[in-house]
């Protein structure tokens, strides 16, 4: 299981909020490369997002849920099989 970025969310925050990269990482708490690197599409991940991005994109949008922003990627869905079976 992997935690993605929802393809254009943080752009679309950070644009609302009319801040440039830096300001961005900044306000987030991240550097500005671990916020390009987040921002990379998902087929272009070398990395996946630590715990520290997670919880301070968390934090720093308080208003929003972890499903607004994030999704699991590679989710074994084993149950789903069973319950239906």
């Amino acid at each position: 299981m992997t935690v993605t970025l929802k393809p254009g969310v943080l752009d679309n925050l950070q644009h609302n909020m009319k801040m440039n990269d830096q300001e961005f990482s900044e306000f987030i708490g991240v550097s500005r490369s671990q916020l390009w690197r987040a921002k990379l599409p998902a087929v272009d991940k070398r990395f996946s997002l630590g715990k520290d991005f997670i919880a301070k994109v968390l934090a720093a949008f308080p208003n929003r849920t972890f499903e607004d922003i994030f999704f699991l990627d590679k989710v074994s869905h084993a149950c789903d099989r069973e319950i239906s079976a």
